[in-house]
């Protein structure tokens, strides 16, 4: 707002008792004082002082400027203090957007928890698919997982950690077929795919110092992970899943580990955000506790936890 911080001014030299008194305590000149007291009385188009040859004394309209003054000054002290808060403690409003396949694994028991140790914030929860720009959306964070490396963008990219996948089926799958040992074996097999319905179907499959790029037509394409883990179950083919998911029911017989000794890309959990300047604290304390939470509750040599001091800065 034009003025206020004239209007700031004009309150310590009121306060204080004088132009120079102010311009001691601001040191600011005394000349560049009376100068900016002058420019708001043009700008008001009233006196607030009468000056006389003794010093100056507040005009009845000065005076009431100064009432008004006080309570914006005070006002403008609050909002400083608010953000110096958010910034320093969890408090406020946290909007986060995720995505709806991996977040109800993931994102939503985090979020139950953050909200129980954090009762000052206010917490927003939308599942969303897609690579968001949270500055188009008003979001805090967004969290995205994604098998390839995201695009240039000119916000912070952070990597949280990555999740391990792999190819797995329901073992009538495979009942007349042996358990394939190379790549080039799963011609001819259903596969599952996991992506929007115009993805260019492949598995990009490494070993070692070795690679190879499966395609295939999907019997059946979800963006819900719940779906392909449903699917690969019921027996509708190959997917790729997480290792965490499924690693009991391979271990019961229920699913059978395709290639083992081959592996698509992990999915790596990325916190987007335009900068750190913008980080809440609340925002810095949710992306801590997703860490803490995976190095408590799950098996740690699932998961290769990722957190770089200087974040990478992307490109949307």
């Amino acid at each position: 707002m034009q003025g206020l911080d004239d209007m700031y001014l004009f309150r310590q030299v009121v306060d204080l008792g004088g132009i120079s008194a102010a311009s001691r305590a601001l040191r600011i000149p005394k000349s560049t004082v009376a100068r900016r007291v002058a420019d708001l009385e043009k700008r008001l188009g009233s006196l607030l002082f009468h000056r006389r040859s003794k010093g100056m004394t507040l005009t009845n309209f000065g005076h009431e400027l100064h009432v008004r003054c006080a309570q914006l000054v005070e006002d403008a002290d609050h909002i400083f203090d608010f953000a110096d808060m958010r910034r320093e403690r969890p408090t406020g409003f946290l909007h986060i957007i995720y995505p709806p396949s991996t977040g109800h694994y993931l994102i939503e028991p985090m979020a139950a928890e953050f909200v129980r140790q954090e009762p000052q914030v206010q917490l927003h929860l939308e599942a969303s698919t897609g690579l968001l720009d949270p500055r188009s959306v008003a979001a805090d964070l967004v969290f995205n997982f994604a098998f390839d490396p995201l695009p240039d963008v000119d916000i912070i990219a952070r990597r949280l950690f990555s999740n391990p996948f792999i190819l797995a089926a329901h073992p009538e799958v495979l009942k007349d077929r042996r358990l394939p040992e190379e790549p080039q074996a799963l011609r001819g097999l259903p596969c599952i795919g996991f992506g929007p319905k115009t993805s260019p179907w492949s598995w990009r499959l490494t070993k070692e110092d070795r690679s190879y790029t499966h395609r295939y037509d999907p019997t059946l394409s979800t963006l819900q992970l719940s779906a392909l883990h449903t699917a690969v179950r019921r027996g509708a083919g190959i997917g790729a899943v997480s290792r965490r998911l499924v690693e009991d029911e391979i271990a019961r017989g229920d699913l059978v580990h395709v290639l083992p000794d081959w592996a698509p890309p992990p999915a790596v959990l990325y916190a987007i955000y335009p900068s750190g300047r913008t980080l809440t604290a609340a925002a810095r304390r949710f992306m801590e506790m997703i860490l803490e939470y995976f190095n408590q509750r799950t098996k740690i040599e699932h998961y290769d936890n990722i957190a770089p001091p200087t974040p990478a800065r992307k490109k949307l």
